[in-house]
C-alpha cells in the first residue's frame, strides 16, 4: 500500500502589532552670523529624518533628527525694503526614542513612519535665536515571517478509500525589497516672469511612476517629479510657479528573486532643493529619491485539514498554522468639502498661493460587507494678505483637524472580526475664496483598503500508510532511513512510540531530530 503526498511551502507575513507614540522635542537654534534679525516669522517647519531603527523585546527603538527651516521677514532700516529670508538647520533636533509593540522580538521585521503634528516657536536672544517645540508622531509596525510545510494533496492505491478536506489560504507573501537611492538634477526656467527670482522659499515635489516592466529577474520603471515652487522676486513680490514633469528618472533593478507578474508596491520619499542660477531666470533643482520598491507574488495555497482512510490505514499528524490571509483590496476616490475660517490671528486673504492637506483616520466601522471610515484633515494655506503696501505680505495658516470626513466603501468578503488596513491619501486640494476670511476647500481623497483575516487552523503536515499490526511482532527491528522518513512516521508504521525510538537510539536528541537517508535505526516493537 503506497501513499503519495504533495507538500506546499507556506510563507506567511503576519502582523504582530502596531502602535503610535507621540513625543515632544524641544530645542534652540540661532541665526547664522551674517543673517539679518527677525521682524516677523512666516513659518517654521520641522521635517523628521529617520536614521535607523531596531526591533527588540516588545518595542522598536528609533533614532533620527528633525531638520528645521524658517522663512521670515527681515528687520531693516525705515527706508529699506524688507525682503524675505530662508534659513535651514539640518539635523537641528536629534532624537532617540522607542515605540512599544507588544509581541515584538529581535530580528522581526519592522516599518517606521514619522510625522510632525505641531510646531511652535518663540523668538529669543534679541531676534537672533529661536526656541522651538515640536510634537512628532512615530508609528511602528512589526511583522513576523513564519514558514510551514503542509500537505496540499494526497493519493493512495486502490482499493483503499481515501477522503480529505482542506482550505485555500491567501497568505501575505514576503516582499522582495528593492532599495532606492537616486539623485536627479535639472534646470527649470522662469521664462516670462516680470522680475528675476531672488529667493526660493519652498518647493513641493510630487512623485509619479509612469511605466513599469517586470520580467524574470529584472524590473524597469520610469517616473517624473512635478514641482510647485514658491519664491520671492527681486521686486519683493511673492509668487508660485508649477513645473509639471520637471524631472524624469528611471530605476533599474536586476535580482533573481524578481518574477514576472509580481505586484509592485512603491514606498518612495523624496527631498528637493532648489538654487537660483542664471541671474534669477532659472533654478537648479536637486532631487534625492529614497525608499523601497516592494514586489509581492500573491498566490493561493491549498492545505489539507483532514485525511482519513477506510480501516484506519492512514495516520496523519497536524500542527497549528497561524496566518494573515488576504481577503480583498479596494480603492476608491471621493471629494470632501469643508469651510475654513481664518480667525483673528491671521489677516484677510488677497490671493491664495499654495495649499496642502494631510488625512488622519480616527475610527472605522464594519457592517456586513461595508466599511465606514472616519477621520479629519489638516489643511495648510500660504497666501498674500490684504495690505495698503504695494508689496503684499506673505502668511501661512495651519488649520489642524479642520475638515472631518466619513466615507463608506463596499468591500466584498469583508466580515466583522477581519482586519481592514486603511490608508487615506490626499490627491488634490482646491480652495475657493468665499470672502476675505472664509474659503471653501474641496479635497480629493484616495481610500486604499486591504482586508486581512487572521486564521488559526490545524493542518496536516505528515501522513503515512499503516499496515495492520502483526499478531506477534519481533521485539526489535532495525531499518535503514529512506528519504522523507521521520521519527513520527516510523513510529506509526511500526506501531510503537516516538519516545521508544529515541530511547533505543542514543544518537537522537528528541522527536524533532532530522534523520539522514541511509542511517540505521533500531525500532523497539515489543
Amino acid at each position: 500500500m503506497s501513499l503519495s503526498v504533495k507538500e506546499s511551502r507556506v510563507v506567511a507575513v503576519n502582523r504582530v502589532g502596531e502602535n503610535t507614540f507621540q513625543t515632544v522635542l524641544q530645542g534652540k537654534v540661532e541665526l547664522p552670523g551674517t543673517a539679518a534679525p527677525v521682524e516677523r516669522i512666516v513659518w517654521v517647519k520641522g521635517t523628521p529624518r529617520l536614521q535607523s531603527f531596531t526591533t527588540d523585546q516588545d518595542r522598536v527603538y528609533v533614532q533620527g533628527a528633525i531638520d528645521l527651516t524658517m522663512v521670515y521677514v527681515a528687520e531693516t532700516l525705515e527706508d529699506e525694503p524688507a525682503g524675505l529670508r530662508r534659513v535651514e538647520w539640518p539635523g537641528a533636533l536629534p532624537f532617540d526614542t522607542h515605540v512599544e509593540v507588544i509581541g515584538a522580538e529581535p530580528e522581526m521585521l519592522a516599518e517606521v513612519e514619522m510625522k510632525t503634528l505641531a510646531c511652535e516657536w518663540e523668538l529669543a536672544g534679541g531676534q537672533y535665536a529661536l526656541d522651538v517645540d515640536l510634537i512628532v508622531a512615530v508609528t511602528a509596525r512589526v511583522e513576523q515571517i513564519k514558514e510551514y510545510l503542509a500537505i496540499s494533496d494526497v493519493n493512495i492505491a486502490q482499493p483503499v478509500k481515501l477522503t480529505s478536506d482542506g482550505v485555500t489560504l491567501h497568505p501575505l507573501p514576503a516582499a522582495v525589497k528593492l532599495t532606492v537611492a537616486k539623485e536627479v538634477t535639472a534646470i527649470v526656467e522662469f521664462s516670462g516672469e516680470v522680475s528675476p527670482v531672488a529667493t526660493i522659499l519652498s518647493i513641493a515635489t510630487g512623485i509619479q511612476l509612469r511605466e513599469t516592466e517586470i520580467t524574470q529577474g529584472k524590473l524597469v520603471t520610469t517616473g517624473v517629479a512635478n514641482l510647485e515652487v514658491l519664491y520671492e522676486g527681486d521686486d519683493l513680490a511673492v509668487a508660485v510657479r508649477k513645473f509639471p514633469e520637471a524631472l524624469t528618472f528611471d530605476l533599474v533593478f536586476e535580482d533573481r528573486r524578481i518574477e514576472k507578474d509580481m505586484l509592485l508596491e512603491p514606498q518612495l520619499n523624496c527631498f528637493s532643493e532648489a538654487f537660483v542660477v542664471n541671474d534669477g531666470r532659472s533654478a537648479r533643482v536637486e532631487l534625492a529619491l529614497y525608499g523601497n520598491l516592494l514586489l509581492r507574488d500573491h498566490k493561493p495555497i491549498q492545505v489539507l485539514t483532514e485525511i482519513a482512510a477506510s480501516g484506519n490505514q492512514v495516520e496523519n499528524r497536524k500542527e497549528l498554522l497561524t496566518v494573515d490571509s488576504f481577503v480583498n483590496r479596494k480603492e476608491q476616490q471621493a471629494v470632501i468639502r469643508g469651510l475654513i475660517e481664518l480667525g483673528q490671528s491671521l489677516p484677510p486673504i488677497r490671493e491664495l498661493l499654495t495649499s496642502a492637506a494631510e488625512a488622519h483616520v480616527t475610527d472605522y466601522e464594519v457592517e456586513n460587507d461595508k466599511l465606514t471610515v472616519e477621520g479629519v484633515l489638516d489643511v495648510e494655506l500660504c497666501y498674500l494678505a490684504h495690505s495698503e503696501e504695494d508689496t503684499k505680505p506673505l502668511f501661512r495658516g495651519m488649520f489642524p483637524e479642520v475638515v472631518p470626513f466619513q466615507q463608506t466603501l463596499a468591500v466584498p468578503g469583508l466580515e466583522l472580526g477581519m482586519q481592514p488596513r486603511i490608508a487615506v491619501e490626499v490627491v488634490a486640494v482646491r480652495p475657493d475664496l468665499i470672502n476675505r476670511e472664509t474659503l471653501e476647500v474641496a479635497l480629493t481623497l484616495r481610500f486604499i483598503v486591504n482586508v486581512v483575516e487572521y486564521m488559526e487552523l490545524e493542518v496536516v503536515v505528515e501522513a503515512v500508510a499503516v499496515q495492520p499490526r502483526e499478531e506477534e511482532p519481533p521485539t526489535l527491528t532495525y531499518v535503514f532511513v529512506q528519504n522523507g522518513d521521520t521519527i513520527w512516521k516510523l513510529s506509526k508504521m511500526y506501531h510503537t512510540t516516538e519516545e521508544a525510538i529515541i530511547a533505543a537510539n542514543p544518537g537522537l536528541q528528541d522527536e524533532t531530530s532530522v534523520l539522514k537517508a541511509g542511517e540505521r535505526l533500531y525500532i523497539p516493537r515489543g
